[in-house]
């Protein structure tokens, strides 16, 4: 009877682990690097760009970007980023945000526009895309990441994503009221 309860206790302890693996995949370091580096830039551009809107748009904006600077920080510290499977749905709420706006901001019958500008927000856009792209293709892949990644391989992961993130990031946030409050602060 012992040997029964054995085998059936393995099988059970082997089909539990089965579906942690399947509701969690392991994500490979590289690949958090590069979603870390993305949520970090998406985080900026929204903070930078939450002084210059109305109250109510601000307010979802420094949430929006407290949300993703938070979740570079767990995903960079974590072997699993928080939310794992509900972030390509999440990572798709600012843009529908800012899809919502435009629409209410075109339809307003008060004549005024909620203009915020078109660059940073697309390149927000862009990296929350990229976001979701990369954790629908982990989740979708369905196999534990390899964890024996080199040091250094990861360290130029991060720096390669760091550099691209930079290189479109960095335009945009000069071109958010932010950046160009900074600019004009430090000609003076």
């Amino acid at each position: 009877m012992s040997r029964m309860y054995g085998s059936a206790a393995i099988v059970e302890e082997s089909r539990t682990a089965r579906i942690r693996a399947e509701r969690a995949p392991g994500v490979a370091p590289t690949t958090r690097a590069f979603l870390a580096v993305a949520a970090l830039g998406a985080g900026l551009l929204h903070a930078a760009l939450a002084p210059s809107a109305p109250f109510v748009v601000s307010g979802l904006l420094l949430c929006t970007a407290l949300v993703e600077l938070g979740w570079a920080a767990a995903t960079l510290a974590l072997d699993r980023p928080p939310l794992f499977r509900l972030v390509p749905a999440l990572a798709l709420v600012p843009i529908v945000l800012w899809a919502t706006l435009v629409v209410v901001a075109a339809t307003a019958s008060s004549g005024t526009v909620v203009a915020l500008p078109l660059q940073p927000m697309g390149v927000a856009s862009s990296l929350d895309l990229a976001i979701a792209g990369t954790v629908a293709v982990v989740i979708r892949r369905r196999r534990a990441a390899v964890q024996a990644t080199g040091a250094l391989r990861f360290v130029v992961a991060l720096a390669l994503s760091a550099v691209v993130v930079c290189a479109i990031t960095i335009p945009a946030l000069g071109l958010t009221d932010a950046g160009v409050v900074a600019v004009t602060v430090h000609h003076h």
